[in-house]
């Protein structure tokens, strides 16, 4: 760099750092309207509070260990927010490029779809791969219950059968 650079540029490096960050989860608060997490940053910088932002209609409580990304608005460290928790060991390792899986940690990470036990997969042959002990569906009064012990249940007004 040239003569007066790094004292234009470390400056401005430094802003750009506390802006972004990466944290490991500790403890989360999910019982509000927006997740509450404490978080360990670099250096052992801890942050209580932070908001979990989460996109519109999707949710999720991540535990413990997880890692997510934390944004502080203006680089004022005591202005964040999660942007997004990602858990490596628990995100499933087989799925085809393209493929889309809802998942959580009690699925195994390394079993292919079929084998999953609690998982929804969306494959790009258009198969749907619904993997649950309970498969609980309600519409209106009509209610289809499948339970891996319990079996089949249906609660409706009426049941009727059509060729296709």
């Amino acid at each position: 760099m040239k003569d007066g650079q790094p004292r234009f540029f470390g400056p401005l490096l430094n802003a750009l750092d506390n802006l972004v960050g990466r944290a490991v989860i500790r403890l989360v608060s999910a019982a509000g309207p927006t997740q509450q997490l404490q978080a360990e940053l670099s250096a052992g910088e801890m942050k209580n509070d932070l908001d979990l932002l989460e996109g519109y209609g999707f949710t999720a409580q991540p535990l413990p260990g997880a890692i997510a990304v934390c944004l502080f608005v203006g680089g004022e460290r005591e202005n964040g927010a999660a942007i997004l928790a990602h858990d490596q060991a628990k995100r499933p390792r087989t799925l085809a490029p393209g493929d889309v899986a809802l998942y959580t940690d009690q699925d195994d990470p390394a079993a292919a779809a079929p084998d999953a036990q609690h998982r929804l997969h969306f494959g790009r042959d258009r198969s749907v791969i619904l993997r649950a002990k309970r498969l609980d569906i309600q519409c209106g009064n009509q209610r289809l219950i499948l339970d891996e012990t319990e079996g089949l249940r249906v609660q409706a007004s009426q049941i009727r059968f059509e060729e296709l």
